[in-house]
């Protein structure tokens, strides 16, 4: 019964190929709807981060002469049908993009990895429909640390009973890392939205290729002046700076990996970055490395940040700076502390309450001698007191007859 049925289904597939796509392999052969997704990023292999390209394939049977095949053997046995199905999709859809990819590597320096789910690659997801699942790393090289770009480009072909047909799809998404920039897509997608391309029905697979952001970055500063204010809370212990570099346009490509390097290097407590016109200003606070030193006038405070490169002007506010080696920002700020202030003004008053104590003095005693003065008369005579004059008029009383 199995040798009929599989006779069976040779028959009824040849009679439905028609001649002419036998002896040529430039006409195709309508079998499946196929809309291929594709996302693009890095994951980590033996503790390496390489890129990866995450395939999505579905594939809906439409030839009338497959599906009216199918429809009959799975009357007679529903898993024998369903297992040829899958059989037909794992080697007409997966074995195509499998043998593409080898194809590209043939003669290069590359080697790669395709990594298909526990299951295997294929999923029968409905009546005559799958899904085709897998993962190739590397999906992305590095080429002269400018770019990354994808080898597997061209035509796509399929082998379908010893014949070959171009292998068509109806639709091409592919998401690309948003933060990157684009060197190039061949041919040009239909759409392309926030790095997300779209293409429709084709028989190829582009030529992908973005900018390293390391690479987009290097340009960038070297068209910009770079300034970089910077300030110190001693309460908080924190250190508040705004960067602003001025001379091209920013990508996002560039402002991402801008504020990376920030983050590597700072370390800071919130970051932030924004567009200015032919330019981009970076603000964020940080928690450098403090060290105090105190007397009984002053507080100082050295402060040290390591900075992510090399700025053309640095403005420290309230305070002094020197650069260290490797774009070490060393600050120094000084404050007046107010024990001494206290101790000055506490001065201040015991001289004041001194001289006010000499001065009430000074008037007392110059009292005192005027005083004593005061007995006395004109041209030295002295002037009788009030008790002599008593005596003297009583004297006169006396001497009167």
């Amino acid at each position: 019964m199995r040798k009929l049925s599989t006779l069976l289904a040779v028959m009824i597939i040849l009679s439905a190929v028609p001649t002419w796509a036998m002896a040529e392999n430039t006409k195709s052969i309508n079998l499946f709807d196929v809309n291929v997704f594709l996302r693009v990023s890095q994951m980590n292999v033996n503790g390496s981060l390489v890129w990866a390209g995450s395939f999505t394939i579905e594939a809906t049977l439409v030839n009338r002469t497959f599906i009216d095949y199918y429809n009959s053997l799975a009357k007679e046995n529903k898993t024998n049908a369903t297992r040829e199905f899958a059989n037909l999709v794992y080697g007409v859809v997966y074995e195509s993009f499998k043998d593409f990819i080898n194809d590209k590597l043939q003669g290069s320096n590359l080697s790669a990895v395709i990594y298909v789910p526990p299951g295997g690659p294929v999923q029968v997801t409905g009546k005559w429909r799958a899904v085709v699942r897998f993962t190739l790393a590397p999906f992305l090289v590095s080429e002269d640390g400018k770019y990354f770009s994808c080898p597997y480009y061209g035509s796509m072909t399929m082998k379908f009973l010893g014949v070959v047909y171009p292998f068509r799809w109806k639709r091409l998404t592919v998401v690309l890392p948003r933060n990157y920039d684009i060197y190039t897509l061949v041919p040009a997608p239909k759409e392309l939205v926030d790095n997300v391309a779209v293409w429709e029905n084709g028989d190829y697979f582009p030529m992908i290729k973005l900018y390293n952001p390391v690479y987009r970055l290097v340009q960038f500063l070297n068209s910009t002046k770079r300034y970089l204010n910077v300030s110190f809370d001693p309460t908080e212990g924190l250190v508040y700076f705004n960067a602003t570099f001025i001379g091209a346009n920013a990508t996002p490509s560039v402002k991402s990996t801008l504020l990376e390097s920030f983050r590597q290097t700072m370390h800071p407590l919130s970051i932030s970055a924004s567009k200015i016109p032919n330019g981009l200003k970076v603000i964020g606070v940080a928690k450098p490395q403090v060290s105090v030193k105190k007397s009984w006038r002053y507080t100082k405070w050295l402060v040290v940040l390591k900075l992510p490169g090399r700025f053309d002007n640095i403005t420290v506010i309230g305070g002094k700076y020197q650069l260290g080696p490797d774009n070490t920002l060393i600050m120094e700020f000084e404050e007046e502390r107010n024990t001494y202030v206290y101790a000055i003004a506490g001065l201040g008053l015991v001289l004041i309450a001194v001289l006010v104590f000499l001065f009430r003095r000074r008037s007392r005693t110059s009292g005192s001698e005027e005083s004593d003065t005061g007995l006395k008369g004109t041209g030295g005579e002295t002037k009788p007191s009030s008790e002599r004059l008593d005596e003297i008029h009583r004297e006169g009383d006396e001497n009167e007859p």
